[in-house]
């Protein structure tokens, strides 16, 4: 199946090409337009679809491709005698301009909403800026910006050498150039898909918080992506300033934005030829319907996005492929074959333990101090856990220690260094393994998937990643789960893959935020084993509320109470300490009452 669809994509592509040769001027010209589109809805589909961050630049990045275009075309032409290196200049633009607004965006860490109405917000400033260059001082060069009316004048796409006359392509060539263009684009995100850094883009979107304690740079990861997709957005805009000799500030317009997402949720937003699917399908249906040539009414585009929320909502590309799954057994993907690696004694890939160190930590939420000036000291080895009623402070000095929220005074020492003010991401780097309290995994990933993505963080090379992955299988003991998706396991089975997780970067220190949270008796016997042998190779604090847990582990016990150490000891020397029982028993606060 995986070798037909190149072959499928290629017999298409050639079908198309040489159906360019054979239509009218004027449908060739319509097809390119779509294959334009298609490119712009591809940069949403990326971005959003497959990364997960939801952008109305698309539009901005379009337009100042097509912009850049022009300025150079018009001045570099007479030059170089061909148009094509204004084309790479209007790419390199928008990628530019889409790195500088995703620098401050991602490394600012605004939130999802946020990043939605900051490029919406930077489309619409670019309209009314360019709306307002229409006096003849607005110039770059011989090219007038044109203000509202728009930057006229524009040369189409040539080929030549400087000092020759420049040979414009032809309306057909014009088609088979664009409809390459695109289906190599497409062709190369596919691929991308499929890299360590495609799989990553898909954890990312997936779960994010969890592929920050893994290790990758988040920000660093977006900001990739929406510079890729600045770039093919960019690309877009190019062949539209061609393709129309002309480009005015309607494409930073609202309608201009609104319709990118509209082509891409009408095609499906995961699918890569959704993308010009849904760009062909709603241009033709808005030309029809609402005339303009091809300039669909507000109408008509409500119409279209919310007959497809509600009959398609994965768009039509994915529910027609689902459809032809259901029909045609011979589409449905093989079954993986069986996983039965060996079962190892030990915990596979720990480079030996490290000291994690919280000296003089505080937090205050408001007025309220939920950690207040605690000082542990976790040994390079063994297991050391947390306890204390609801209230006691455990989750935020956990926040503390793994990098997910900063103390408000106090430091954190990792093997003796200062990891205070370093991020989770870096931590983890560093050597600093998280399970959290709810399974935190990639449910629509398959076992093997989510511990190789864990393993990669760290080793990034795919083979070794992958060796590592099939022996955490087996020391787990889910190999048979392998290859079904993380969604599927039983609450346990995920709990131990979370862990699994944890161990995929080679830590040197393991946080267990409740790891025995829901399980059965049987599976609590179990997660107890692997605690154990995991503390004989590396540091393990665990945070309990299941006494019973703690006392399987026979391990040192520390307790918070008000967001202070108030005990320590053995788990049967806590018990029989008053204090303690009247704390947890709530004997202190009956008497008073």
């Amino acid at each position: 199946m995986r070798g037909a669809r190149p072959l499928a994509a290629a017999v298409a592509l050639a079908a198309l090409v040489g159906a360019s040769a054979l239509l009218p001027e004027f449908q060739a010209l319509q097809w390119t337009l779509w294959a334009i589109d298609g490119l712009l809805a591809l940069s949403l589909t990326l971005v959003w679809g497959r990364a997960g961050i939801f952008s109305f630049g698309q539009a901005a990045f379009f337009g100042v491709g097509g912009y850049a275009y022009g300025i150079a075309a018009i001045d570099l032409i007479d030059r170089t005698g061909e148009t094509f290196s204004a084309v790479a200049i209007a790419v390199a633009a928008a990628a530019a301009f889409a790195g500088l607004l995703g620098y401050f965006m991602f490394y600012g860490n605004v939130g999802d909403v946020y990043v939605a109405i900051i490029t919406l917000a930077t489309t619409l400033v670019l309209l009314t800026v360019m709306s307002s260059t229409a006096g003849p001082q607005y110039h770059v060069g011989r090219a007038q910006l044109g203000g509202y009316n728009g930057m006229t004048g524009i040369p189409p796409l040539t080929y030549g050498r400087p000092g020759q006359l420049a040979t414009p392509l032809s309306n057909r060539q014009l088609l088979a150039m664009w409809v390459v263009v695109a289906a190599l684009v497409a062709l190369g995100l596919h691929a991308l898909s499929g890299r360590p850094f495609g799989r990553v883009v898909a954890a990312m979107r997936a779960n994010e918080e969890r592929t920050l304690l893994l290790g990758y740079d988040v920000r660093r990861v977006k900001l990739a992506v929406f510079v890729l997709g600045g770039a093919i957005a960019g690309l877009a805009g190019a062949g539209y300033a061609a393709w129309g000799l002309f480009v005015n500030p309607v494409v930073f317009g609202l309608q201009q934005a609104a319709l990118v997402v509209i082509w891409v949720l009408v095609g499906g937003r995961t699918s890569l030829l959704g993308a010009f699917v849904g760009a062909a399908a709603v241009q033709q249906l808005s030309a029809s319907l609402g005339g303009g040539q091809g300039q669909a009414t507000p109408l008509i585009l409500g119409g279209v996005l919310i007959a497809v929320v509600l009959l398609v909502p994965s768009g039509l590309v994915p529910a027609v492929g689902g459809l032809a799954r259901r029909l045609l057994p011979a589409l449905r993907q093989p079954p993986a074959p069986q996983i039965s690696p060996r079962r190892a004694a030990a915990p596979p890939g720990l480079r030996g333990g490290a000291t994690l160190e919280a000296v003089d930590v505080a937090k205050r939420f408001g007025g309220l101090a939920a950690v207040d000036g605690v000082t542990l000291s976790f040994p390079a080895t063994g297991v050391t856990c947390l306890i204390g009623p609801n209230g006691a402070g455990k989750s935020t000095l956990f926040a503390l220690l793994t990098g997910r929220e900063r103390p408000n005074a106090g430091r954190i020492l990792l093997d003796g260094e200062d990891v205070t003010r370093a991020s989770a991401h870096r931590r983890a780097r560093r050597g600093l393994g998280v399970k959290l309290q709810v399974p935190s995994i990639y449910v629509d990933l398959t076992t093997l998937e989510n511990l190789w993505l864990a393993a990669y963080a760290e080793a990034r090379d795919p083979g070794r990643a992958a060796e590592r992955a099939l022996a955490l299988l087996g020391w787990l003991g889910i190999a048979a789960r392998a290859h079904d998706l993380a969604g599927t396991l039983s609450h346990g089975e995920q709990q131990w893959l979370e862990i699994g997780m944890a161990l995929g970067g080679s830590p040197r220190v393991v946080l267990l935020d409740e790891p025995t949270a829901g399980m059965s008796r049987e599976e609590t016997a179990r997660t107890a084993e692997l605690v154990a042998e995991l503390g004989r190779h590396a540091s393990v604090v665990v945070v309990e509320h299941d006494m019973e847990f703690v006392r399987r582990l026979d391990v040192p016990v520390t307790m918070l109470h008000e967001g202070r150490v108030f005990a320590r000891g053995s788990l049967a020397e806590l018990r029989a300490d008053e204090r303690v029982l009247d704390i947890y028993l709530g004997r202190r606060e009956h008497a008073g009452a």
